[in-house]
């Protein structure tokens, strides 16, 4: 029987938890390779994006009819899940269909509570998860994992975290992704304007290496299509993409002028400005 939630105080924020899920080691500092300023500002775009996230998440609905598609119909239902990233649970619904428990974990607070959806929730950092060893049965996670500030140290907490012969589903946006966005600003200088995303290789090696089986490795490409390029290069602030993951970034706002430039650069296919997602989906298994 799994224990009832409870509202636990002594978290990163208030939130509903299961208590046997909860490590005692809540004070370990975020991770070294990703500024804790770094780790605010994601939290914080990702906080604003809250209100409009459902609207413009287009390609990550997508993503999540795909990533569903892997979990076989006929699993058990009686597990424990976690919605790593769970934003405002858009998928969470979905799995409580699939499972008998859900846990929905995301570093925006903003963001799960913008859900009404009565399920546990766990305001944490992907990167320091509060989780004890071989406590879930199950972990989905839909374009969450890119934000991590060390994929492969976290594919080697998921492993730990999850119980023997537990199922991970994971979909991740790689490398070669937003590259029109990229070519756009090439136009204005050399600085980086969008996040530099793990390679396909660099993905399946650090999932290998955490010790997973591959059940099956997926490469998608979703592209969103917009009337103009300033609705394509505003689409992923909508969503809360615009942090950085380096330290090659312009700083301050665009002036009119060069937002114009930006925008005459940005290539265009039937006169459309498209947005690609390069996506890796997986099933992993914990032996």
């Amino acid at each position: 029987m799994t224990a009832q939630p409870v509202l636990k105080t002594d978290l990163v924020q208030t939130q509903l938890v299961k208590p046997c899920l909860v490590s005692s080691e809540l004070d370990i500092e975020l991770n070294k390779d990703l500024s804790k300023e770094l780790k605010k500002s994601t939290q914080s775009k990702f906080s604003k994006a809250a209100a409009h996230y459902n609207t413009h998440a287009n390609v990550q609905k997508h993503a999540a009819s795909d990533l569903f598609k892997l979990i076989k119909p006929d699993f058990n239902k009686n597990k424990l899940c976690v919605d790593l990233g769970a934003g405002p649970l858009v998928n969470t619904h979905t799995l409580q269909s699939m499972f008998s428990s859900v846990v929905a974990i995301d570093l925006s607070l903003n963001m799960l509570q913008s859900s009404d959806l009565t399920t546990a929730k766990l305001c944490a950092d992907m990167d320091n998860l509060p989780l004890q060893a071989n406590s879930v049965d199950v972990i989905y996670s839909n374009f969450a994992v890119q934000w991590s500030a060390n994929f492969s140290a976290l594919m080697q907490s998921l492993y730990s975290i999850l119980k023997p012969g537990g199922q991970a589903y994971i979909s991740t946006v790689v490398e070669g992704s937003l590259n029109e966005i990229k070519t756009a600003f090439a136009a204005l200088d050399s600085n980086s304007h969008i996040n530099t995303f793990n390679s396909e290789l660099y993905i399946n090696q650090s999932v290998q290496n955490a010790g997973f089986t591959i059940n099956s490795a997926q490469k998608r490409i979703y592209t969103d299509e917009y009337t103009t390029p300033f609705k394509a290069i505003t689409s992923i602030k909508a969503i809360g993409a615009t942090t950085q993951n380096h330290t090659n970034t312009r700083q301050g706002l665009l002036t009119k002028s060069a937002l114009q430039k930006v925008c005459s650069a940005y290539p265009l296919i039937n006169n459309k400005a498209c947005v690609s997602y390069h996506v890796v989906l997986l099933s992993l298994q914990k032996h």
